[in-house]
């Protein structure tokens, strides 16, 4: 009886985060070891590094901030239509000027 085992010809793939995080971690052992940069002075960068990477992951479906779950205005009002002038000077009138 023969055993059928599928064959891929696809490489298996790395993901980019085990890249970064990998490369962070050599130049952080680099650092300690080669070059002799106390332990707290590559924490901190650490941290920084971590802060700095976990702002851009949560912003990034906020590209043209139109997933903010705002509900689109209406431009009617008690005359009918609004005027142009009317809706681009309350366009930005709820936005409080941040992503939050």
């Amino acid at each position: 009886m023969e055993h059928n085992h599928p064959i891929t010809d696809r490489p298996v793939r790395i993901p980019p985060v085990i890249w970064i995080l990998g490369s962070g971690l050599a130049i952080a052992l680099a650092a300690i070891f080669i070059f002799n940069v106390p332990l707290s002075t590559v924490g901190y960068y650490a941290l920084f590094a971590l802060f700095l990477g976990g702002h851009f992951f949560m912003h990034a479906a906020h590209g043209g901030h139109a997933g903010h779950g705002q509900r689109p205005r209406s431009t009617t009002n008690v005359d009918g239509p609004a005027s142009a002038a009317q809706s681009s000077k309350d366009e930005h009138a709820g936005h409080s000027g941040g992503c939050h």
